[in-house]
Parts: structure tokens; C-alpha cells; sequence
């Protein structure tokens, strides 16, 4: 028995360095993930509340199923520049699609398919509306601040 206590604390002293360095990779790749994940968000009034505090425009995408991070093309999957936007997601299935219904500005939504999508700046002026993702490059041509006269 004395012989093999020797060899599981050689094994426990060897182990625990791997085990730390095992730790401060998990560390490290879980910082990495959080800060490259994009989320959608699904409450209209925070949306606007985050784009007029941070002079920035909202993708409103109105889609089939929920965009849960950029998992999907509708949802904008490989379009890392969506970041810079408020995102605001909204399928059939949430009450504040029928509201989106009932507003003229929308009138899209009750005879074109799904799924749409439509920059807004934070008091709801509708900057660019589209059946397809907008690109990258009209979503930079869109100025984020409403233009002063």
C-alpha cells in the first residue's frame, strides 16, 4: 500500500498544474466567446431606450423563428458589423408584432412574407426598409443621428 501512495501523490503533484493551466483556458476562451457573441434583443422600449442613450440606430428584424445570437442568415449569421446596432427582433408569436401590424409604417408586414427587416433611429423614423439583411455597406451610408436643419 505504501508503494502506491507514492504514485497518487506523483500523479495529484503532476496533475495540478495541467489542471490550473486547464482552468485559465477555460477562463480565457469563455472571455473571448462573451465578447464576440451578438445578441438580439426582444423589448421594444429597452431597444429605443439603448439607441437614444448611445446615438445608435435599431436593425428591427422581423423574422419566422427568434434570432438567438447571429445563428442563421435571416438572423444575420457572418455580419459581425451588426454589433454597432441596437438589435430588435420580433416574430408573430410576440405581442408587439401585432402592434407592428397595426402601424401604417409597417403596412409591409400584412402582405409580404417574412423575413423583413428595417432600420430605425431612436424615434421610430424608419432610415431603410428591405425583404433582405441591408449590407454592410447601406447600413454605414445611413447616418445614426437625425440630421439638424
Amino acid at each position: 500500500m505504501q508503494k502506491y501512495s507514492r504514485v497518487f501523490y506523483l500523479v495529484g503533484f503532476l496533475a495540478m498544474p495541467l489542471f490550473i493551466l486547464l482552468l485559465v483556458f477555460g477562463y480565457i476562451k469563455i472571455n473571448q466567446m462573451a465578447s464576440e457573441e451578438i445578441h438580439w434583443g426582444h423589448n421594444k422600449s429597452f431597444a429605443f431606450g439603448q439607441a437614444s442613450r448611445e446615438g445608435k440606430l435599431i436593425l428591427l428584424a422581423v423574422t419566422k423563428s427568434r434570432c438567438e445570437m447571429l445563428k442563421g442568415l435571416e438572423c444575420g449569421e457572418g455580419k459581425p458589423d451588426l454589433g454597432t446596432y441596437v438589435l430588435l427582433n420580433f416574430t408573430p408569436r410576440d405581442n408587439e408584432f401585432q402592434t407592428l401590424i397595426l402601424d401604417d409604417r409597417f403596412a409591409s408586414l400584412k402582405n409580404e412574407a417574412l423575413p423583413q427587416y428595417f432600420l430605425l433611429n431612436a424615434s421610430g423614423e424608419i432610415r431603410h426598409a428591405s425583404n433582405q439583411l441591408p449590407s454592410v455597406e447601406e447600413m454605414q451610408k445611413l447616418p445614426k443621428k437625425e440630421s439638424s436643419p
